[in-house]
Formats: C-alpha cells, sequence, structure tokens
C-alpha cells in the first residue's frame, strides 16, 4: 500500500462544509464493534494506544465480556490501553499541543500503561502483551504512529487487525505513517473498510476511520454469530 493509493481511495476533498447534517456517518462504537467481530476469529490480545476518557476501551471491554461468555477462545484475551494522558506532544491539524490531556480514567478489567509512547513501549511490555489480534490506533501525530507501529510489528500475526481512527483527513498522518511502515517491514496489508467521520483535528474536511488486516499464509475463518444473536437471526427468520 503507498500513500497515494490510500488518498486516491479515501481522498476527503474538503467535503465536510458542503455535506454537514446531510450524511450519517457510522458511530466510533459501531466501527469499534465491526473490527471487534472481526478480530474473534485471531488469537491474541488487544491493545490501544491513545485511550484519552477510556469511550473507545469501554466499548472494546463491554463487546469481549459479551463475547467471553458465548465464546471460549476470547476468555483468555487481555486488554492493554496505552497513553500519556498528558495530551498532545505536539500540535495536529488545528489541535494545540496540550490537548487531550485529561486524568487517567479508571477501566476496571484494563492494564493501562501510563507515558509518552517512545518511553513506555518497552521490550518487557512487548513481551507480556504477546501476540495482538486488534489493535486500535489514536495516536493522531506522524511521530507517535511510527513509535507504534514499530513496536507493534513483531507482535502481530496472520490475521491480525489494525483500526485508525484518523487514517485520512486533513492531516493524514498515520496514513503516511503506515504507508512507510508497510513497505519498509514488506507487510502485506488488506484493507477491509474506510468508515468516514466527523473532523478529528478541527478542520473543514471529514476524516476516515481505516480498518486493515494483516495477510499471511494461514487460513482464517470468518467468526460465527454469538448464540444469542443466532437465536435472534433464528427467530425473525419465522415471522
Amino acid at each position: 500500500m503507498t500513500l497515494e493509493s490510500a488518498l486516491a481511495f479515501g481522498g476527503t476533498q474538503d467535503d465536510w462544509a458542503a455535506t454537514r447534517g446531510r450524511i450519517t456517518y457510522p458511530t466510533r462504537a459501531q466501527v469499534l464493534e465491526t473490527a471487534f467481530f472481526l478480530s474473534r476469529a485471531v488469537p491474541g490480545n488487544i491493545i490501544e494506544f491513545g485511550t484519552y476518557q477510556g469511550y473507545s476501551m469501554r466499548v472494546l471491554r463491554d463487546e469481549l465480556w459479551r463475547a467471553k461468555v458465548w465464546d471460549r477462545r476470547q476468555r483468555g484475551k487481555r486488554l492493554y490501553a496505552c497513553d500519556s494522558f498528558e495530551g498532545l506532544p505536539e500540535g495536529y491539524e488545528h489541535l494545540a499541543s496540550g490537548t487531550f490531556a485529561t486524568p487517567v480514567p479508571k477501566l476496571r478489567g484494563v492494564r493501562i500503561v501510563k507515558g509518552f509512547f517512545d518511553a513506555s513501549l518497552t521490550p518487557e511490555l512487548a513481551a507480556e502483551v504477546g501476540r495482538v489480534s486488534l489493535a486500535h490506533l489514536d495516536a493522531d501525530l506522524y511521530s507517535s504512529t511510527v513509535t507504534v507501529l514499530d513496536w507493534l510489528g513483531p507482535l502481530l500475526g496472520p490475521g491480525s487487525l489494525l483500526l485508525f481512527d484518523e487514517f485520512l483527513g486533513e492531516d493524514p498522518a498515520e496514513a503516511r505513517a503506515f504507508a512507510e511502515w508497510c513497505e519498509k517491514q514488506g507487510i502485506k496489508v488488506a484493507l477491509l473498510a474506510l468508515f468516514g467521520r466527523e473532523p478529528s483535528g478541527k478542520g473543514d474536511s471529514s476524516d476516515r476511520r481505516a480498518l486493515y488486516q494483516i495477510v499471511g499464509d494461514q487460513r482464517i475463518d470468518k467468526p460465527a454469530p454469538l448464540t444469542p444473536d443466532r437465536w435472534r437471526r433464528r427467530l425473525s427468520s419465522t415471522w
């Protein structure tokens, strides 16, 4: 994947001002739920980079808790939330450094890793996390995303999913970092979805969330619906 191909496929063309209020973007929770559903078929833990007040991690935690009741393969999975909680270390789009500073949220059942990524993402943490099934990257900055991807790479395997929160927009920093990382590592990825969203950095063009999957030689089966969903669908088919 190249940055040019990503921009060509998902470019925003300064569309926010012209379409505001007339497009129904999927919510962040809906995107996270989709990413989690697909990750159920992949072994490994779930990790987030850029947690802020914990909304996204709470969605992932709730989905994992629900899945553990009905899918035994999910019961060993753990959750990690990585953030400095001191805000952006440098400006991003129209946001000043220090934006998103917040007290550390209370996240029951989640291992919180506090600190800027270049200091907190250590070899010891990598050994603890092990294989990753789903990584949610909400680092905003090019430099932060580069640091995350370089640390995360050895923990990914066939089928691992990468969800970027601000992939394309006024400053496609995450897309640049990802394109360069893919080329440097020679990793094959597949774009599963681009999701429209409001501007992440208070700009005038809409952004895109992007969901990618690592492609390897191993077959990855589609996750089956959880038992309550199967019951509901079977019941509705009789109406």
